[in-house]
């Protein structure tokens, strides 16, 4: 079987951000996906806010570097992106996929 492994680089901005997948196998490029920021009503990001531990938002204010709510609540997001993109890189070298 040959090496497979994978790499997670952002999206352009302006193409509503998050994270691109690539996987490769053998070290040729074998597919891969997007994992984008969709669009949200504030109304969610609020909700959010209100539901998270002070802990929870002083984590999140320091990782958006703001001390705007929707920073955090956009930080929060860009990790969760993160975190599916990889889980699905993740079970590219596991042969899941």
């Amino acid at each position: 079987m040959m090496p497979r492994t994978y790499e997670i680089t952002p999206r352009d901005p302006a193409l509503g951000g998050g994270w691109n997948l690539t996987l490769f196998e053998d070290e040729q490029p074998a597919g891969g996906g997007v994992f984008p920021l969709a669009e949200e009503e504030s109304s969610i990001g609020m909700t959010w806010w209100n539901s998270i531990t002070e802990d929870a938002r002083t984590h999140w204010l320091m990782m958006a570097a703001s001390a705007v709510p929707a920073g955090a609540r956009h930080a929060f997001r860009l990790a969760q992106a993160y975190r599916e993109a990889q889980a699905e890189g993740d079970n590219w070298m596991s042969g899941s996929r």
